[in-house]
């Protein structure tokens, strides 16, 4: 099985290098230049620093603003393979009327080393480099937002698996304070920080992160003070298997692309960001994760290992963590394989119906969608097409894989 499997693998791991070195495989700015005697790195730069923040260098600051990284006469400059960022629209312009290039033509314009290996669509950015940028989009929204429905499904899975509809007995102070604190929590967290989040990075939104669990926290806290009184501190039974699993049933109901794409198109232009479709997808995606779970922990709670853990002393909490749960991931690892897959499609999908800004968030579906204008320039939809194909293929057959050994165990 292992033998059958290598190309698939292969094809995962060629498709996560393209994506964790994009900015060394596609980049419009060198990589090395010196200029004056003096050393620079703008293209490295761009791996932490977004391209449009200003340099320093009063020079280098001059060339980005008037974006004449190919054109200004340096000493000594290497770019990478592809030497156009993802996007560009190159300065000097494509002649009017000019049209898709085709593969292997190099530009006009511009020294003779700069070559679009795959063509240009019809605005005339590189095909090669949005291809580069497409694999770093299909594998960060595919991994974070499984990654995201798999802590959603884990959670609300173990809840109504191991504890159903009459073991979960909690306190009403505690119950009720962190159901209201999930308002509260999420206008601070995330509705009040939306300016932010919109310009932000990685940075803004795990502040916004912390922001929400800090207010839940305190409601928690609040929660377990109410307790001492005598009313807040009965304990109520929470029929968690039933709500959790109603729940499931409207995410299901409603098609993930149909529900994905009304949210997406109540919000503006300029706050339709990778981020916001990656927490779309997550949210829409944790239903498989929760009934995989829930249905192991139904055969797992009732095990004999369970039974002696609570002889012994154990508390509810210990034994699902320690020993029902871990028996139960070995299935969610194949959802996850299959949601990935999903979510690459769901992402070609979205972003070929035109969801975000086209001309800074290249993906695989925007150079689909941009191939409608020039049905004839192959060269734009055939390879993002053919490697969507390819990807799911192999996510699939890695996913059957696994769900084969799982069945054998």
């Amino acid at each position: 099985m292992t033998k059958k499997l290598r190309p698939a693998f292969w094809i995962i791991g060629a498709l996560m290098f393209v994506a964790l070195a994009r900015d060394f495989l596609a980049n419009g700015r060198p990589l090395y230049c010196r200029i004056g005697g003096e050393v620079f790195w703008p293209g490295v730069r761009t791996v932490w620093r977004a391209p449009h923040l200003p340099f320093a260098d009063k020079l280098l600051d001059s060339i980005r603003v008037y974006d004449l990284w190919k054109t200004y006469p340096y000493e000594a400059a290497v770019f990478a393979p592809i030497p156009f960022s993802p996007g560009e629209i190159t300065k000097p312009p494509l002649p009017p009327g000019t049209g898709p290039v085709r593969p292997g033509v190099a530009h006009p314009q511009l020294p003779p080393g700069f070559r679009h290996w795959l063509g240009t669509d019809d605005r005339g950015r590189d095909v090669a480099a949005g291809m580069v940028a497409g694999a770093r989009s299909a594998v960060m929204t595919g991994t974070m937002a499984m990654v995201m429905a798999m802590s959603i499904g884990l959670l609300l899975g173990a809840l109504a698996g191991f504890w159903g509809d009459d073991r979960l007995r909690v306190r009403k102070g505690s119950c009720w304070l962190t159901v209201a604190g999930l308002l509260p929590a999420w206008f601070y967290g995330f509705a009040a920080q939306q300016n932010s989040l919109d310009g932000g990075g990685w940075g803004e939104w795990l502040k916004s992160i912390g922001i929400f669990l800090s207010v839940m926290l305190i409601f928690i806290g609040l929660g377990k003070l109410l307790n001492r009184t005598p009313f807040f501190g009965k304990r109520m039974t929470v029929p968690a298997d039933l709500l959790i699993m109603r729940l499931a049933e409207v995410f299901n109901s409603i098609p993930a692309l149909i529900f994905i794409f009304v949210i997406a198109a109540l919000l503006p232009k300029e706050r339709q960001s990778t981020m916001v479709l990656i927490a779309l997808i997550g949210a829409v995606s944790w239903t498989g994760v929760a009934r995989f779970v829930r249905a192991d922990l139904l055969r797992v709670r009732e095990m004999d290992y369970v039974t002696a853990a609570r002889g012994l002393g154990f508390s509810e909490t210990r034994i699902l963590l320690h020993h029902a749960l871990p028996n139960a991931l070995r299935s969610t690892m194949v959802v996850f394989a299959f949601g990935v897959a999903t979510a690459v499609k769901l992402e070609a999908s979205l972003s070929f119906l035109g969801f975000g800004d086209d001309i800074h968030n290249v993906s695989w579906g925007t150079l689909l969608n941009s191939a409608r204008a020039y049905p004839t320039a192959w060269w734009i939809a055939i390879p993002p097409g053919l490697t969507i194909c390819v990807m799911v293929l192999a996510l699939n057959a890695i996913g059957e894989a696994m769900s084969e050994r799982t069945d054998a165990a």
